[in-house]
């Protein structure tokens, strides 16, 4: 796992070494408890009866129970004074009659309904008690404080992480100090001070775990919130327990809030899982399987201590399974990323973590062992502990020597199939592919015989007759790619009769897979290779057939001025004499033309020089143009004089000229052609109709180039139009309605302009220059 925050390996390091040394401590502390005299129940540090204890001890089954407290052991009374727990007086009894080999000790004892009088035999605390109560519950703490530690470096910034990390840390101290407040009662303030703050701590979680709720989204200080009543519930705690006052209300409300707290986790968590979906319906999945049996169990256990110490008994045998929640919090990191840290899952920790785990455990059952034996419990602890730590670092180099030595695949994997992953990159024929894996395979394999043969055109390898058989200790395996063979890779036996290994097969069928992916690559760059040329050629036609459209356009648009220009001097003498607006019109189609000519890349730039156009002027000029071709039908006109387009004149002009042309030729000379101008909010639709015959099939036919109906068409008029319509942004459609052919430009709004509401506009803008000038 990778983090990037600098404070963190600090963190992380000062919070672990600390869980270490109370670890130690705490373990310590417990194997001095190991078959150490014991009457039959424990006290807790105020000389109350512990809620904790197994069925067949003395003082559980003469119906001692929480929170029965002990007035006296031998006559001597048990008080707190002096800051010294009232339970020091029982350890110093205890300790007594056993050097004095008393078998009991008699107690007097204060319950609910009155005072009693008992004799407790003395024995030896038995194993499967400390086990349970001390060896087990510190590995859970030790399992809480790990858990803790991963959530914090991968996420050290995250809310729920830290929400996690104080729980964590806080029941770990709890599980660590949790035997040692019932024995040798060294590090009670731990314990008083976690017991107190671990619900809170808890509360805070199930609200964040594995997001906030609608609760802490609205109120984000909330889960901060919950440690202030923490703190002061274990500051009282500990200031009631330096002066000596009785705390054992303390004990039971602290007692209460773990159990509800537990129940509350278990509850919400079902809840919110059954409401969740995909991966955090996953998470859920996983942490509700794992602590649901074990907190509920425990929770409803200490609930019930208050009533019954054997209720009690029965709810904390499910303490070892209190171990399952931090091992469910580490599987959902690893498998759905819990913290959200994106962080890289590392191998080698992940293998130190999963081993230290291993290892405690290995050391506690090497001890159970020894001890019965009759060997020492420290001494056997502290042996098998010697011996745990020695013999990680000697398994991990006799691994190493034995997967270098038979295993070299194993080894060799990561740095083989990168260095054949780089070299297969830079190959472009497939010949040499072969060449490449053989060289690879025969660096780390110490085989007779290396050959890939790639396959022919149909998918089966080149050579298959004389193939050889794993009978001789020989091996093939197929490339394949796509569902395609694209090749077989063969090496012979080992040299010296060596044995295959397993893992040497996997790394041959991973060579054999990026073969086939290089020689899919090459095959697919030969493919690539042949189309680049062919489009080469295919650009050079195109280029050709390019020069000839041009021509062809200038041709076809030359034709009009033309046309026009042939009937002026086609007229009869005594009708030689040109009107003004004629001239006029001849002077501007000679312009055309110049522009025309002078401006042979700006048919195929399709630079546009917008100005603002009165549409009726348009219309004018084409009516003009097509005097000879109207033969004197009218072109029937629905414009406003008072709309005006932001366009090419020159172009729109073409644009115009050719749809009404088109109408024209199309109806003959009964037919009616006319223009139509609408609009609305969204822009101006100018359209050309006919009433002529019409088309048939797809419009879109009509504006391929080259494309004609006419017996003497080019086939060009309507391609160029929706070339200059697309220039300027608008759209041209072909529809057929109610018998008649519309050719649609559609303008958008930004294109048309009232020239009333403009002129109005200009005069508005000349006046206030005005008044601006006379101030």
């Amino acid at each position: 796992m990778s983090t990037t925050a600098p404070k963190v390996p600090f963190a992380v390091a000062a919070i672990a070494m600390a869980a270490a040394l109370l670890a130690a401590v705490a373990l310590q502390q417990a194997a001095e408890w190991y078959q150490h005299p014991f009457p039959g129940i424990l006290l807790t540090p105020e000389g109350n009866v512990s809620s904790i204890g197994m069925p067949t001890w003395d003082g559980i089954e003469q119906g001692l129970r929480f929170p029965d407290r002990i007035v006296s052991v031998d006559g001597a009374p048990l008080k707190s004074s002096g800051g010294e727990y009232a339970a020091r007086a029982w350890d110093r009894a205890i300790a007594k009659a056993d050097r004095e080999r008393h078998p009991s000790v008699h107690v007097e004892v204060l319950t609910a309904t009155g005072s009693r009088q008992l004799d407790l035999r003395l024995g030896a605390l038995d194993e499967a008690s400390w086990w349970l109560y001390g060896g087990t519950v510190i590995f859970v703490g030790a399992l809480y404080a790990l858990a803790g530690i991963v959530a914090l470096s991968s996420s050290p910034r995250g809310v729920l992480a830290r929400a996690f990390l104080k729980f964590a840390l806080l029941t770990s101290i709890y599980f660590l100090t949790f035997f040692d407040a019932h024995t040798t009662r060294s590090m009670v303030p731990l314990f008083d001070a976690s017991q107190a703050w671990a619900p809170f701590a808890l509360v805070a979680l199930t609200l964040r775990i594995p997001d906030d709720v609608a609760l802490v989204r609205r109120l984000p200080w909330l889960p901060r919130a919950l440690d202030v009543p923490a703190v002061l519930l274990a500051a009282v705690w500990t200031a009631r327990n330096a002066v000596g006052a009785p705390v054992t209300g303390i004990r039971s409300a602290c007692t209460l809030l773990l159990g509800g707290a537990l129940i509350m986790f278990v509850v919400v968590l079902g809840v919110r899982y059954a409401h969740a979906n995909g991966t955090r319906r996953d998470i859920l999945r996983v942490l509700f399987r794992a602590t649901a049996t074990p907190y509920v169990l425990v929770g409803f256990g200490v609930l019930v201590a208050q009533l019954s110490s054997r209720g009690s008994v029965a709810a904390f045998f499910a303490i070892p399974a209190m171990g399952l929640a931090p091992v469910a919090t580490g599987v959902a990191f690893m498998r759905h990323d819990l913290w959200g840290s994106r962080a890289l899952l590392s191998r080698v920790l992940t293998r130190a973590v999963a081993g230290a785990v291993a290892c405690v455990f290995a050391v506690g059952v090497g001890a159970a062992l020894s001890a019965s034996l009759g060997i020492p419990f420290r001494s056997a602890l502290g042996a098998t502990a010697v011996g745990a730590l020695v013999s990680a670092p000697l398994l991990y180099l006799a691994m190493r020597v034995v997967e270098r030595s038979f295993f070299p695949a194993l080894s060799e994997y990561k740095p083989t199939i990168e260095q054949l992953s780089e070299e297969l990159t830079s190959i472009k024929d497939p010949s040499e592919v072969a060449q490449a894996i053989e060289r690879t395979v025969r660096r780390w394999l110490p085989c007779q015989t290396v050959e890939f043969l790639a396959t022919e055109g149909d998918g089966v390898p080149s050579v298959h007759d004389d193939a050889p058989s794993e009978s001789d200790d020989e091996r093939s395996i197929l490339a394949e790619f796509g569902g395609r063979i694209l090749g077989s890779l063969r090496v012979g036996h080992k040299r010296g009769g060596a044995l295959f290994t397993s893992d040497d097969i996997d790394l041959l069928r991973t060579i054999a897979n990026q073969a086939a992916l290089a020689l899919a690559h090459a095959h697919s760059y030969a493919e690539l290779e042949r189309r680049r040329q062919q489009q080469v050629a295919a650009w050079q036609v195109e280029r050709a057939a390019l020069v000839e459209t041009v021509a062809a356009e200038i041709a076809h648009e030359v034709r009009y001025p033309i046309n026009f220009f042939r009937s002026v001097f086609q007229r009869d003498a005594q009708d030689a004499k040109l009107e003004s607006e004629e001239i006029e019109i001849g002077r501007e189609e000679v312009d055309r033309l110049e522009r025309l000519v002078s401006g042979l890349r700006r048919m195929v730039g399709q630079r546009l020089e917008r100005q603002l156009v009165p549409v009726a002027d348009l219309v004018v000029r084409v009516e003009v143009l097509l005097r000879d071709a109207l033969s004197g039908r009218e072109l029937a006109s629905d414009v406003p004089p008072s709309v005006a387009l932001r366009c090419d004149p020159d172009q729109v002009t073409q644009v115009m000229v050719n749809l009404v042309s088109n109408a024209l030729d199309a109806t003959g000379i009964a037919g009616h052609v006319g223009l139509l101008w609408t609009s609305d909010a969204e822009g101006a639709e100018l359209v050309v109709w006919d009433d002529g015959p019409g088309f048939d099939g797809d419009p879109a036919r009509l504006f391929a180039p080259w494309f004609t109906t006419k017996t003497r068409g080019t086939g060009l008029g309507l391609a160029i139009t929706q070339r200059i319509v697309r220039a300027h942004g608008w759209r041209i459609d072909a529809v057929r309605v109610c018998g008649r052919t519309q050719f649609t430009v559609s303008v958008p709004a930004s294109d048309v302009l009232e020239t009333a509401a403009r002129a109005s506009s200009e005069t508005a803008h000349e006046g206030a220059r005005e008044i601006g000038e006379i101030h």
